[in-house]
């Protein structure tokens, strides 16, 4: 019974997953921004199979999984109409698991949610959130880009996202850069997000400390997206365009290498910082003075020191 539920299941999440990875294996094909998608589906399955000694014993049949699995097919037609991308593939991998957990068992779901949470980062944002991002990113960006060049002793213009290094006020720039959608950052951000995410998961600690490392990944990102466009403004400045190029089209993954280093940095602070506070959260044990009128060694010290210096009457007869 069980392993023909598995099977149904299993045939109905394919089914339903064709035309959408159709869509999803196109955008990959032509968006930067999602080169690292398939990887997500790899590492997320495996994570799957890592947890597999902690599904549990079947026990499927649970109304509330079964419940969950129809109201995401239900949101999943309603975003085939209204023509919505990310929609469409966020209801199939929420009803993947509760697919699973309808088959499984609450244990097996439970342990296998960050993996498929892990899932969401292979599909790409809806189109008015990065609309709404991308802008600020892009100025941000360029504010700090300009500063650190500055600091850096590079003499550059900002003018909104557009920078240009000019020696020479009464002469034209002599390197200029306009800082566009595809460079601000947004690419960065999602692939960090990726990588704290699987460095969260992977940490041992409460929910809150796993949500202040991807809450760190924001300021990482900007960060870095800030060095990369001061390096690049550093190269033209100093080497020309044709070095400045190179820069721009190799760095990326550099930075991003560095960044993740830096998330791993904060989750050994974080594991070091809960560990000192489990060390120093016992309570300290206080020994006060013992109760009068106890046998113990110290009461038999000092009556012996007092009967050395008193003398002992003695009866003769």
């Amino acid at each position: 019974m069980a392993l023909g539920l598995g099977l149904l299941a299993l045939a109905l999440v394919v089914a339903l997953w064709v035309p959408v990875a159709r869509v999803l294996v196109a955008m990959y094909q032509t968006d930067q921004s999602l080169s690292h998608a398939p990887l997500v589906l790899i590492i997320g399955v495996a994570h799957v199979w890592m947890r597999r000694n902690d599904l549990g014993s079947w026990t499927p049949g649970s109304v509330g999984a079964l419940s969950a699995a129809l109201g995401m097919g239900a949101l999943h037609v309603i975003s085939v109409w209204t023509d919505v991308e990310f929609v469409k593939s966020a209801s199939l991998i929420v009803m993947a698991w509760a697919l699973f957990w309808y088959v499984r068992g609450w244990q097996a779901a439970k342990a296998t949610a960050g993996a498929f949470g892990f899932l969401f980062f292979m599909i790409p944002w809806p189109t008015t959130v990065v609309e709404r991002l991308a802008f600020p990113l892009q100025l941000n960006s360029s504010a700090y880009a300009a500063m650190l060049a500055g600091i850096a002793g590079c003499p550059v213009v900002r003018n909104g996202v557009h920078l240009a290094v000019v020696p020479d006020p009464s002469a034209p720039p002599i390197y200029s850069i306009l800082v566009a959608r595809q460079c601000s950052g947004l690419t960065s951000l999602l692939v960090l997000l990726t990588l704290g995410y699987l460095i969260a998961y992977h940490t041992p600690a409460k929910a809150g400390w796993r949500g202040l490392i991807l809450a760190t990944v924001i300021p990482i990102a900007l960060l870095a997206n800030a060095v990369r466009l001061t390096l690049i403004l550093l190269a033209g400045a100093n080497h020309g365009a044709a070095f400045a190029k190179w820069v721009h089209d190799n760095e990326a993954p550099v930075l991003v290498f560095f960044c993740s280093l830096l998330l791993i940095g904060i989750r050994q602070a974080i594991l070091a910082w809960t560990e000192r506070g489990q060390g120093t959260g016992d309570e300290a044990v206080e020994v006060g003075p013992e109760p009068r009128g106890t046998d113990s060694p110290r009461d038999f010290a000092s009556v012996l020191d007092r009967t050395d210096d008193q003398a002992i009457p003695t009866l003769v007869g």
